[in-house]
């Protein structure tokens, strides 16, 4: 996609979104806490969050005060649950997000990450919560059996740049948004007629790729911090007739 017809899918999704007058279309160097938050990710952590106590191994994505994880978790926390049977979540990391539907949601739950260190992270806390998720190794959808889910989560990287180590590759980058675009494409085939899929995207993200797959989107989580910097929780669902 040349750097006109870029800008212009940008902006496309920035109105679809409502957030066109709100925020700015061009990206932010965000180096510095950038590689301070990779130094970060490289030290195994505990985490208490809402009562469960989480082990992020090194390496895999921390649900630190001021993550993703934890914006997912805020937005979360305020959902309407009873009408949802069936979750799935994608790339669970650590499983901070799936521990806290578990303990809290009566739903039926996977949890899938692509990093097997990330799978027995999310089995070593699941247990020591005392909690039953289903976990998957999966690349994407790849290896979750065929079935549909009223609500499918991914709380995506956010980061359009290559990556330079694994942490990065695993956890914090998605060059020109081809993960986030393999996910929607996924989520298209793997939701229930009402259900939702919720994605993560910031100032920093390819998001221009939602203009690729036929979804209707929604803003379910925003935030603006950091001197302009933002992100926010994308909410898809089917087309309806």
């Amino acid at each position: 996609m040349d750097i006109g017809n870029k800008q212009q899918a940008r902006e496309s999704v920035l109105e679809t979104l409502g957030l066109a007058r709100l925020v700015d279309t061009t990206t932010m160097d965000i180096a510095q806490p950038h590689h301070a938050l990779v130094e970060r990710q490289a030290q195994p952590a505990r985490f208490l969050i809402d009562g469960l106590t989480i082990d992020a191994p090194a390496g895999i994505y921390h649900p630190t005060q001021d993550s993703s994880t934890e914006f997912f978790l805020r937005n979360i926390r305020g959902m309407r649950s009873s009408a949802i049977r069936s979750v799935l979540e994608i790339g669970a990391g650590c499983g901070a997000i799936s521990l806290y539907m578990a303990a809290n949601w009566d739903v039926a739950l996977k949890a899938s990450d692509i990093s097997p260190l990330a799978v027995e992270a999310i089995k070593h806390n699941a247990a020591q919560n005392n909690l039953e998720i289903e976990v998957v190794q999966s690349d994407m959808f790849e290896s979750i059996p065929e079935q549909r889910f009223d609500f499918i989560v991914f709380n995506a990287p956010l980061i359009d740049k290559m990556p330079e180590n694994a942490i990065e590759q695993y956890s914090l980058c998605d060059p020109n948004g081809a993960i986030t675009r393999a996910f929607l494409r996924g989520a298209e085939r793997r939701l229930t007629e009402n259900g939702l899929a919720i994605v993560s995207i910031c100032r920093n993200s390819a998001y221009e790729v939602l203009n690729s797959v036929d979804l209707q989107y929604s803003v379910v989580g925003f935030e603006l911090s950091y001197g302009g910097f933002w992100r926010a929780i994308v909410g898809a669902r089917l087309p309806q007739d």
